[in-house]
């Protein structure tokens, strides 16, 4: 059995990449959650908080592959993902018919969380699966 072989940093393009949904946390600060008027606004999620992290401590150069919807609170969260230095060419925007037919914006009262946009998957049905040839 062969060992891991891991390629040199520097013929690497990416340090780290994350994968999955980032999401915006609202915080009611010192207020509750029922009452409040006003929320401040973060960026986070599991995975994209690794790579914000190796960013931010350790200058290593990272990436977060993921999709948003193309409006402005997935904007929001680009603009985030900006200020913590993470890059952001691997955003796939998806097209906002503003009613979430397509594309969410999703809430969770229980976690007070928006996650900032969930792009329907492909069925078997979607263009892209259906066999060019004739059967």
């Amino acid at each position: 059995m062969e060992g891991l072989k891991i390629k040199p940093q520097g013929s690497c393009m990416w340090d780290a990449a994350s994968l999955g949904e980032i999401m915006l946390r609202l915080d009611p600060g010192d207020g509750r959650i029922h009452t409040t008027r006003k929320f401040d606004v973060w960026e986070g999620g599991g995975e994209y908080n690794v790579v914000r992290g190796l960013r931010r401590c350790f200058g290593l150069k990272t990436t977060a592959v993921t999709a948003f919807a193309d409006n402005p609170v997935g904007r929001l969260v680009e603009d985030f993902m900006l200020q913590g230095g993470v890059d952001t060419s691997h955003i796939h925007w998806a097209e906002f018919d503003g009613i979430g037919r397509s594309v969410t914006d999703s809430t969770s009262s229980s976690a007070v969380t928006v996650a900032a946009a969930r792009v329907r998957a492909p069925t078997a049905d979607s263009p892209q699966f259906r066999s060019s040839s004739p059967e």
